[in-house]
């Protein structure tokens, strides 16, 4: 069923409902008027019928009744009747078994009795004339409250429904591959943050579609090079054309290692930017940190005549060990193989300001500002870097990392300060 048909029902419904509550207060409230109204007749009968047997005319000309009455002295003679009312004659016993005979009592003593005709509220003219006027408006506000109803449903309904199936239209054909057409938030402050949120994913996977594609041609890339290079090698030492030196072994084997890298990095990049993707979060001592990465980088520091200084400005820090020194590791790696030799690689661990911050910092070539915004980009990788070994994943490893840990990563180059990128983890992990 559809939205529009769905609200129709509810406002229908709510209308069925209502007149049901109304129909009941009508009846209630015509039985209340009613018996109110008997009160007063057998007020006005009492009245009439003490002012006749008393012989008191200037109450009896106050007195009125319009309705049947015959009124009997205390030995049950007739004294008075209107309407036809008269021959009520007999035993008093029989007089008294009447059911519409009722006692008069002027001063506590018993003068008499009176008996009034059957009478129904409708039967009154007046009564009557007013039950048709209120029938007649009741039925007129009935079907002008329908037809308003009705109406505010429908506008209702669509009102709610036309932003609602523009927004199914969109998603079913985001579902379908287009994400091209924007959507127009519109309706209610409900419908628009919705809108707005189907937009934004649009937007998103907009942009992730183009990434994905970028990223596909240079893997595609980067892949083909070291396997062309591979296979031009491997089919000339085949064919006898190139001789199987020990050189070309070599260079073959650091393509090969090229291609494993690239690998490497990529599945551990789908791994970190998997949802399922959990951190081992545990107290991390800063100085076996630091010391462990020092170790791990002293061939290549010799290999540059580098120094690596360290800085620890705290005792432990929180973390997913495992990632961080693999982010870490990363930007050590790129400072010792863009780095002067013969200079010096820095690495601080420092807390400031209530957050864990990481530099690593080396004096090299600098980077263009107008390559900075895309270095944390898949496969990225600058004029300077392209001839360098290296999968293009390194740094896009690093920012995913510190996002795990809800954090960023910044990048600043100069030529006078050198190269320096500093994760910073909130405070909450640390």
């Amino acid at each position: 069923m559809t939205l529009v048909k769905k609200t129709f029902l509810v406002f229908v419904s709510a209308f069925i409902i209502q007149l049901a509550v109304i129909a009941v207060l009508l009846g209630f409230g015509f039985r209340q008027s009613e018996n109110q109204w008997r009160q007063v007749r057998f007020q006005q009968a009492r009245e009439m019928a003490a002012s006749v047997l008393s012989g008191d005319t200037v109450r009896l000309e106050s007195a009125s009744y319009g309705g049947q009455i015959a009124i009997y002295d205390a030995n049950g003679q007739l004294v008075s009747t209107n309407r036809g009312m008269g021959g009520m004659r007999g035993s008093m016993s029989r007089i008294l078994s009447m059911a519409t005979m009722h006692p008069v009592y002027v001063d506590n003593n018993l003068v008499g009795y009176y008996s009034t005709g059957e009478e129904s509220f409708g039967e009154d003219s007046a009564n009557k004339a007013l039950l048709e006027s209120m029938a007649w408006v009741f039925i007129a506000s009935l079907i002008l409250s329908l037809g308003i109803s009705l109406l505010a449903a429908l506008y209702f309904s669509k009102k709610v429904s036309s932003p609602a199936d523009r927004m199914s239209v969109h998603l079913h054909n985001m579902t379908e591959g287009n994400i091209t057409d924007p959507i127009v938030p519109h309706g209610s402050d409900e419908l628009v943050r919705i809108a707005e949120s189907i937009e934004s994913l649009r937007v998103r996977l907009l942009h992730e579609r183009t990434v994905r594609a970028q990223w596909s041609q240079d893997l595609a890339h980067d892949l083909r090079t070291p396997v062309a290079s591979v296979k031009a090698q491997l089919e000339g030492m085949a064919d006898g054309v190139l001789a199987p030196t020990s050189e070309r072994f070599e260079r073959t084997g650091r393509e090969l290692k090229r291609m494993e890298s690239l690998i490497d990095d990529l599945e551990t990049l789908i791994r970190l930017e998997s949802p399922e993707t959990k951190l081992n979060v545990a107290a991390i001592d800063a100085d076996s940190f630091a010391n462990e990465l020092t170790e791990r980088f002293e061939a290549q520091l010799m290999h540059k005549s580098l120094r690596l200084n360290k800085t620890v400005g705290v005792e432990s820090f929180m973390g997913d060990s495992f990632l961080l020194s693999r982010a870490v590791s990363n930007l050590l790696s790129n400072a010792i193989r863009y780095g002067d030799e013969g200079g010096q690689v820095d690495l601080a661990i420092q807390k400031e300001g209530g957050r864990l911050r990481i530099r690593v910092h080396n004096m090299g070539k600098p980077i263009p500002p107008s390559e900075i915004p895309k270095v944390f980009e898949r496969l990225y990788r600058g004029e300077f870097a392209r001839t360098s070994p290296g999968s293009g994943l390194g740094l896009t490893i690093v920012d995913r990392i510190a996002t795990l840990h809800g954090g960023s990563v910044m990048l600043e180059s100069t030529a006078e300060t050198g190269t320096t990128v500093t994760l910073s983890i909130p405070a909450s992990t640390v």
